[in-house]
């Protein structure tokens, strides 16, 4: 009993602590740029619902850490609540307190009176703060443990396979695919993976040459590092280990080459999978939400724990792990928080893109009712990934290891 409560524990402090540093990041981008403008923050809260701890600085922001860890926001002066959208309101009340005052000119400092242009900075500056620690991360990862590069040489070649139908030949080093370098194998991975169905142009060396052919990514259900089962594309090839991978160490500039690397990687992955949702070649279950982070981090760590390895191997490995989920999830972050939905940062930068082509703000009575439609949209996309989330963590500590 001791035992399934210590990992319980250890798996519920992972993820929280994943979520709420990435979180804290994310907010932390939107309050730097926002006090580089001379805007008053109200709060910087990590997480939603009563304050566990809180404490007030001298500008004035009051700092909170909240009972519930599955997010967090910063709340401008004038905004009606976490999501950032103008309470009408108390910006009048705000406005008429300062001209009686004789502040008048502090009306500046209030987040919905500034330049619009700067209003879409302090809200983008969010998304870009998790997709510069993703950065970061890959690349202290890389600067600290170095990197693995393993070829795209083929080795054996399942039966019925994309591979064999095209042609592929054991001993094969794929070189391209539609142009784009894949030689090594964790580019052939991530580029076969979102492409099931697409016919490629492969370019391999064969045998001292280079032969090119048509090859054609099969959609395939496999199982990842902690057992959840995903579907992608899979040419049903293997690579082999031996004399074809070599560990590269690194000095600070290189990582950071890695780190962009790995970053702009993802990106372009994610972008190419979102793209291929809205011609319906995927169903976006790939994508999950609070559900699916919390079994991926919480097993991830929970696995090296009750590994038999010694003790400083495991917080190696811990830190290790955590580091590259968390630079991964980062990325997701900031692209989930882009999207032009009313509440998420991409709603705001769509409602100031209307605001300086018109010259005007949308009404208030439009923005309200975009930021209503804007949250049904999220309750349906949180049910519709925790449903996702739950066949997929049901198929986590249901599999065998």
């Amino acid at each position: 009993m001791l035992t399934f409560l210590f990992l319980a524990l250890v798996f519920v402090t992972s993820f929280v602590l994943v979520l709420s540093f990435l979180v804290f990041f994310h907010e932390l981008g939107h309050y730097s740029v926002g006090r580089f403008f001379g805007t008053a923050v109200e709060r910087f809260s990590i997480g939603f619902g009563k304050p566990i701890v809180k404490w007030k600085a001298k500008s004035g922001t009051e700092w909170t850490v909240s009972r519930i860890p599955l997010g967090g926001y910063v709340k401008f002066l004038g905004d009606a609540g976490a999501a950032s959208n103008p309470d009408t309101e108390r910006l009048a009340e705000i406005k008429s307190e300062l001209s009686e005052q004789g502040h008048a000119e502090n009306i500046d400092n209030v987040f919905h009176f500034k330049p619009v242009w700067q209003r879409a900075l302090i809200v983008l500056a969010g998304p870009i703060a998790n997709f510069i620690l993703a950065v970061f991360l890959f690349a202290l990862l890389a600067f600290i443990f170095g990197t693995n590069e393993t070829k795209s040489l083929v080795g054996n070649i399942a039966p019925g396979s994309a591979a064999e139908k095209a042609g592929v030949q054991s001993g094969d080093q794929f070189l391209t695919l539609n142009g784009a370098d894949v030689s090594l194998y964790e580019d052939l991975r991530s580029y076969v993976a979102v492409r099931s169905g697409e016919a490629l142009t492969a370019v391999v060396e064969r045998d001292g040459r280079q032969v090119e052919f048509e090859i054609t990514p099969q959609r395939t259900e496999s199982r990842d590092a902690i057992g959840g089962k995903s579907n992608m594309g899979l040419l049903g090839i293997s690579i082999p280990t031996e004399n074809n991978s070599r560990h590269i160490e690194h000095g600070p500039v290189s990582a950071m080459g890695v780190g962009w690397n790995r970053f702009s990687n993802i990106m372009t992955t994610t972008g190419t999978y979102i793209g291929r949702i809205f011609v319906g070649k995927e169903d976006g279950s790939a994508f999950g939400g609070p559900l699916r982070i919390a079994t991926i981090t919480g097993k991830s760590t929970v696995d090296i724990v009750q590994a038999d390895i010694s003790f400083g191997d495991k917080m190696k490995y811990v830190f290790q792990t955590l580091l590259q989920l968390s630079a991964a999830i980062s990325v997701g972050l900031g692209v989930a928080n882009l999207m032009p939905i009313p509440a998420l940062d991409g709603g705001h930068l769509l409602y100031y893109g209307y605001e300086a082509v018109a010259g005007r703000p949308l009404s208030e009575q439009k923005q309200e009712y975009g930021f209503r439609i804007g949250l049904a949209v999220i309750l349906a996309l949180f049910i519709y990934f925790t449903i996702n989330d739950i066949g997929y963590t049901t198929d986590v500590f249901g599999s065998k290891p």
